[in-house]
C-alpha cells in the first residue's frame, strides 16, 4: 500500500530519466492528427512529458504544443523549456476547454488509483468539445516489460477504461493507433511512399485498427477518444 504520495512520486528524479526513459519519434501521429482535425491552429497539451521530446517534435510541426510533468528534474531539464511546466494528470495547471488534444502517453498507470477519476475529470476539463485524448497504458490481460515496472501501480484491463472514459463522456475507439503509417515507415526505414496524405488515411484506416490489435495483444493498449461536441466528419 502507497502511504506517502510525495515520497513515490518523488522517485521520478535525475536516475528515473536516465536509466528508464527512452524517447521514439512520434511525428506521425503529429501528422496524422494534424490532417485528421482539418485545423490550422491545434492547440495540444501532453501529459507526463518528460525532458519535452515530444513537445518540441509537434512545435517543430507547427504545432501549439505544450506539457506539464510532475518531476522536478524533468522541468529544471526540459530540452523545450518555455513550453514545460510543472503539473500533473489530477491537476493540470490550464483552464477550461483550453486544448484540441491531449496526449498520455505510458501516464495513467502511474498514478494512484484513488486519483483514476480525477485524472480523467481534469482532462475532460482541459479539452474543448469535441477535442481529443490520445492514452497508451499497459494491458495486464497480456504479460509484457510492464510487469517489471514497480511503479506501474494503476494497470487495469481494456474494459476499465473503456468504462472510465464513457462515464466522463467520452466517445472512445478502443485498439485503435492514430497515426499515418506512411510516415511512420518513412521515418523508421527511410523509404518514401509516393501517395497523398488523403489515400493514405482511407488505406491507412483498417490497419490503424489491426495495429492497435496487434500491441494490445503484446500488453500495450492504444485509445483514441472524443469528449462529446462537434463530431469530425473524418472520422
Amino acid at each position: 500500500m502507497i502511504t506517502n504520495k510525495k515520497k513515490f512520486y518523488g522517485r521520478y528524479n535525475e536516475d528515473y530519466y536516465q536509466e528508464r526513459i527512452k524517447y521514439y519519434s512520434k511525428k506521425h501521429m503529429i501528422k496524422y492528427i494534424k490532417y485528421f482535425l482539418k485545423k490550422n491552429e491545434i492547440k495540444w497539451l501532453d501529459i507526463g512529458c518528460g525532458l519535452g521530446y515530444f513537445v518540441k517534435e509537434a512545435v517543430e510541426e507547427g504545432v501549439d504544443c505544450y506539457g506539464i510533468d510532475i518531476s522536478e528534474y524533468a522541468v529544471k531539464n526540459a530540452i523545450i523549456k518555455d513550453r514545460i511546466k510543472l503539473g500533473s494528470i489530477t491537476n493540470i495547471p490550464f483552464g477550461d476547454e483550453t486544448f484540441d488534444v491531449v496526449s498520455a502517453f505510458d501516464v495513467i498507470e502511474h498514478i494512484h488509483p484513488k486519483d483514476t477519476e480525477k485524472a480523467f475529470s481534469e482532462i475532460y476539463r482541459v479539452l474543448k468539445k469535441g477535442g481529443y485524448l490520445i492514452m497508451t497504458t499497459p494491458n495486464p490481460c497480456h504479460i509484457g516489460d510492464w510487469i517489471r515496472d514497480d511503479t506501474h501501480i494503476n494497470v487495469r484491463p481494456p474494459k476499465f477504461w473503456n468504462e472510465m472514459l464513457k462515464k466522463f463522456r467520452f466517445n472512445v475507439k478502443m485498439y485503435y493507433v492514430p497515426s499515418f503509417l506512411k510516415y511512420y515507415i518513412s521515418d523508421k526505414f527511410a523509404i518514401k511512399i509516393a501517395i497523398s496524405d488523403k489515400i493514405a488515411f482511407w488505406i491507412e484506416k483498417p490497419l490503424r485498427y489491426f495495429i492497435g490489435y496487434i500491441y494490445n495483444k503484446k500488453g500495450r493498449l492504444y485509445l483514441f477518444a472524443r469528449k462529446e461536441g462537434v463530431k469530425n466528419e473524418s472520422e
